[in-house]
C-alpha cells in the first residue's frame, strides 16, 4: 500500500482499517457506474503544526481516491499512486464470525482457508474425475457421523477405511497450491487473508503490468470455487485451534472472557469456531455460507498503486 517513508498513507490506512471494522464494507453506498472523490473521512483538525501537516497530506491523498460500482453491485475503491510499479489489492467481504448460523461457528474462517484451494481449472489435474470423488467423500462423512451416533464400532471402522481410500484418490488429482504458484511466478507477494467477527479480507500485491491477471484470478476463485481438500483442511484448522486456544492459557482466557462478556451476542463466539462445530461442519455448510454472503453486492475491492482508474474500470 506504500513505502515506509509515506507516513500519511500509513496513517490513513490505519485509520481506515479501524473505521472499516466498525462499519463493515466501508465508505458507504454510491450510485452505479459513478466515480467521485471519497469525502467526509471524519478527519479532525488540530492546532498542533505537525497534526496540521498530516491533515493537509491526508486531504491531498483523499482527493486521489475514486470509487465506482458495477451493475451487479460489486464496488471498487481505487487510488492511483505511481511512485513504484506495484499494485496492491484487497477483496473485502462483508461477512465474518457474527454472521455464522448457530451450531456452525468457524464456517467463515473455514471458507477463508478453502478460498485458496482453486477452481474447476486451477488446482486440479482433471476436475471431471475429481468431482465425483469429492461428492462421495461428502456422503461417506455423513455416514460416519450417523454410525458414530449409533455406536456401531465395526461399521464405523469399515466406513472410515473407505473414506481414507477415496480421500487418497481425490488427492491424486490435486495440484497443491497452484493458485499461489501462479501469483509467485507473476512476481506477486503478500498472498494472505484474514477473518474477523465482521469481515473477511483477501489480499496480495502484483507488478503493475499484472492488473488483468489479478482480475482473472480473483473473479475465478470467487465465481467458480472448488472447496477441495475439505477434510484435510479441517485437520489444519483443528490444529490451529489447539495451538491458539486449547493449549494456550491466554487463548483459553480470551475465549472464556468473550463468552462471559457477550452472552447474548455473537461477538462471544470464537472466530475460529468451537471444536465440536468445526468437526461437524460439512462442505455443504461452506457452500451455503458462500452462496449467501459471497455475492457481488457484498464485496468491495480496494486497489492502490501504479494503476489507471480507466483501466481498472475497463
Amino acid at each position: 500500500m506504500g513505502d515506509k517513508k509515506s507516513r500519511p498513507v500509513l496513517r490513513l490506512r490505519s485509520w481506515w482499517s479501524k473505521k472499516r471494522d466498525r462499519h463493515a464494507v466501508g465508505l458507504g453506498n454510491s450510485p452505479h457506474n459513478r466515480d467521485r472523490p471519497v469525502s467526509g473521512l471524519g478527519l479532525q483538525n488540530s492546532t498542533a503544526p505537525a497534526a496540521d501537516r498530516i491533515g493537509q497530506d491526508l486531504e491531498r491523498i483523499e482527493k486521489q481516491v475514486r470509487e465506482f460500482t458495477l451493475d451487479n453491485g460489486l464496488k471498487f475503491i481505487v487510488m492511483e499512486r505511481h511512485q513504484a510499479p506495484i499494485i496492491s489489492f484487497i477483496t473485502y467481504v462483508n461477512v465474518g464470525g457474527v454472521d455464522e448460523p448457530v451450531g456452525k461457528t468457524g464456517v467463515a474462517h473455514y471458507l477463508e482457508h478453502l478460498a485458496f484451494k482453486g477452481t474447476t481449472r486451477i488446482g486440479t489435474k482433471y476436475y471431471a474425475a475429481e468431482k465425483p470423488l469429492l461428492i462421495k467423500l461428502d456422503r461417506l462423512f455423513d455416514r460416519i457421523k450417523s454410525v458414530q451416533t449409533a455406536g456401531d464400532g465395526a461399521k464405523l471402522a469399515e466406513i472410515q477405511e473407505e473414506f481414507e481410500r477415496v480421500r487418497s484418490q481425490a488427492s491424486s488429482y490435486v495440484k497443491q497450491n497452484e493458485f499461489g504458484q501462479i501469483i509467485d511466478r507473476a512476481g506477486g507477494v503478500g498472498l494472505n487473508a484474514t477473518t474477523s467477527a465482521d469481515a473477511t479480507r483477501y489480499f496480495f500485491s502484483l507488478p503493475s503490468n499484472k492488473l488483468e491477471l489479478w482480475m482473472s484470478l480473483e473473479s475465478e476463485r470467487f465465481g467458480d470455487p472448488v472447496f477441495r481438500e475439505f477434510f484435510t483442511e479441517k485437520e489444519v484448522i483443528l490444529e490451529e485451534r489447539r495451538l491458539r486456544t486449547d493449549n494456550s492459557a491466554l487463548g483459553k482466557m480470551i475465549e472464556a472472557f468473550q463468552d462471559s462478556a457477550f452472552q447474548e451476542h455473537p461477538y462471544g463466539r470464537p472466530i475460529i469456531g468451537y471444536e465440536e462445530d468445526i468437526r461437524n461442519l460439512t462442505r455443504q455448510d461452506v457452500e451455503e455460507f458462500f452462496a449467501t454472503y459471497y455475492v457481488p453486492r457484498n464485496l468491495t475491492v480496494a486497489i492502490v498503486g501504479d494503476v489507471k482508474l480507466a483501466e481498472v474500470k475497463r
